[in-house]
């Protein structure tokens, strides 16, 4: 059954629509950000090998470990909510965003993001995450964006402020940021 049956069914009302879907993949001057659809969260389900042959690219085995089975239930909304980042000259996978809109509030998104342990430290994280927020913002509906990391996580905190969010609430472990069309434009100006 596709996902647009069951949300007519009233199965999928939880999960807000977005203006429109990542159909296509995005790309950056390192990486191509493939949707993750239907056809890629089954071969994620399949396994290892059958994802790399899908998705066109080397899939490490420890980022599979950490994030395969989060990209095979990614692919059960009408939407797109997760894109998987390829090294465009390398031909691997280095991590993936996950991007959803929140149900409380129309336009407003939350993005998480990871990137595989040997390639940290290298910008990939805003590379990728950026690309998905210009997205949003342009085509995806976005009014707000949110992200949650943990206080302790400073490469995340340096992240974040690198792709514009500001530090909304802290409260104990998580803090919380927030990015606006209008923080994001301040970064080009």
């Amino acid at each position: 059954m596709c996902d647009v049956s069951l949300r007519a069914r009233g199965w999928l009302s939880h999960v807000p629509r977005m203006a429109a879907a990542l159909d296509r993949p995005l790309f950056t001057p390192r990486l191509r950000l493939e949707p993750v659809t239907p056809a890629l969260a089954a071969a994620a389900r399949a396994g290892q090998a059958a994802f790399a042959e899908v998705i066109g690219a080397d899939a490490p085995a420890d980022w599979c470990a950490a994030s395969l089975g989060l990209v095979a239930r990614a692919g059960t909304s009408d939407a797109p909510m997760r894109a998987v980042a390829v090294h465009r000259a390398e031909g691997a996978i280095i991590g993936d965003v996950r991007f959803e809109p929140l149900q409380h509030t129309p336009g407003e998104f939350e993005i998480g993001y990871g990137v595989w342990r040997g390639r940290r430290r290298q910008g990939y994280a805003v590379e990728a995450a950026g690309a998905v927020i210009d997205w949003l913002f342009k085509y995806g509906g976005a009014q707000t964006i949110i992200a949650g990391c943990d206080s302790k996580n400073l490469a995340s905190v340096r992240t974040l402020r690198r792709l514009g969010f500001w530090l909304d609430t802290n409260p104990g472990r998580t803090f919380w940021w927030v990015l606006t069309p209008e923080l994001h434009k301040s970064l080009d100006a």
